[in-house]
């Protein structure tokens, strides 16, 4: 038996499914050490296997292979790899799938060629078929099979259980009651047996496929709303530092356009208040720059203290500020408003008051830069009055 190449195609054989077993299945770390083991062992279980075809006949080792070879692989496999159970019996059965499709090829090449079993021509058409299936394990089955086990936890058992079924429907028709070599007839029968087991095999990747589809549609949302939000925050980030004044955190110059040219727009009536702190220089030179912003601060929430629900308070530039009020603009009264201001002034630093000018839409302009141009003029001739009027005293 040694010469009629039956223990030469045993030993090709189970070299080329170990070495699928191998691509397909992670081992435990360190991975180099696993990988010798493994072949080691599976030497061992091949030549243990070609003692029993040796010495009790290749019926015997055809009948009782699934305990004397697929047995002692689980339990060889289980010991090295990183993944166990469900997940692990699985590649196990990929590999008795892709070994079927080798065995039935194998048969029907010696029946073709030369007209009974011959383990030669067997063994080429094995080797062929391993190699037409080694590019689809290494570029569809091993990376589906890999995200599915880190993606998928339960319903592996039911998997395997289909592959069992077709696996033990091609079994009996090849192998019981006689290896279907002897029962030419059957060789159409063991082929539908064989596309059953590929298409069921092949129906499990299609689900893989669309499971994994569906979780990376999942992923890329739950991305897709993190950018989103990410860009939210930025926009309003963006936005703060675009109308926002970071010194006050009133409203900026900006702002104050978009404002006033949205009420003109919409032709409603509002006063403004172009407001000039007096002296802001000095403080700055009697204390320190840290102080004169403390000061501007303090005069901005004064600001929104006054002005509240009559309307809004803009920093249009340095110590210049800009009230716009819609609420009750008619009523709006001078003195009564500074009067407020130097009640809201409380520091420890001298509040030395402000100077302003008015400026009403749309009896005084219908334009925003008429307007302000209006009210800082206004401003401007009070302040040169207030500071002849100080030269006096």
């Amino acid at each position: 038996m040694l010469g009629d190449g039956t223990i030469l195609r045993l030993f090709v054989s189970q070299a080329f499914a170990v070495s699928f077993i191998l691509l397909l299945l992670p081992l435990k770390i360190p991975v180099r050490r696993s990988v010798m083991f493994v072949v080691i062992g599976a030497i061992i279980i091949t030549v243990m296997n070609g003692m029993l075809i040796l010495f009790l006949g290749i019926s015997f080792y055809i009948r009782f292979y699934v305990l004397t070879l697929t047995l002692p692989y689980i339990l060889l496999g289980l010991s090295f790899s990183s993944l166990k159970g469900a997940k692990f019996i699985f590649v196990i059965l990929t590999i008795q799938v892709i070994g079927n499709v080798a065995i039935i090829n194998g048969l029907l090449a010696s029946y073709l060629f030369y007209g009974e079993n011959n383990p030669f021509i067997d063994t080429a058409a094995r080797v062929l078929t391993y190699l037409i299936f080694l590019p689809i394990l290494l570029n569809y089955i091993r990376p589906t099979y890999i995200t599915m086990t880190k993606e998928i936890e339960k319903g592996w058992w039911m998997l395997n259980s289909a592959l069992i079924m077709s696996y033990a429907l091609a079994y009996f028709i090849l192998f019981v009651p006689d290896v279907v070599f002897n029962r030419p007839e059957y060789f159409i029968h063991a082929y539908i047996g064989i596309v059953l087991s590929l298409l069921i095999y092949g129906i499990i990747f299609y689900l893989f496929i669309e499971i994994q589809t569906k979780i990376n549609v999942e992923r890329d949302k739950k991305l897709l709303s993190t950018q989103v939000s990410s860009l939210a925050k930025e926009t309003a980030a963006i936005t703060t530092i675009a109308y926002k004044d970071s010194l006050t955190g009133l409203d900026n110059r900006y702002s104050l356009y978009k404002a006033m040219n949205k009420h003109i727009q919409n032709k409603k009536s509002f006063l403004i208040v172009f407001i000039d702190l007096n002296n802001l220089k000095q403080i700055n030179d009697s204390f320190d720059h840290s102080t004169g912003d403390a000061y501007l601060r303090q005069f901005a929430k004064a600001l929104q203290t006054i002005v509240h629900q009559r309307g809004d308070v803009y920093r249009f530039a340095g110590d210049e500020f800009i009230c716009v009020i819609t609420n009750e603009e008619t009523n709006f009264d001078i003195q009564h408003f500074k009067q407020a201001m130097a009640k809201e002034m409380i520091m420890d630093v001298p509040y030395y008051g402000i100077s302003l000018g008015i400026a009403r839409y749309p009896k005084d302009g219908l334009s925003s830069d008429d307007l302000i141009k209006l009210a800082d003029q206004a401003m401007y001739v009070e302040k040169r009055n207030h500071k002849n009027h100080v030269r006096t005293k």
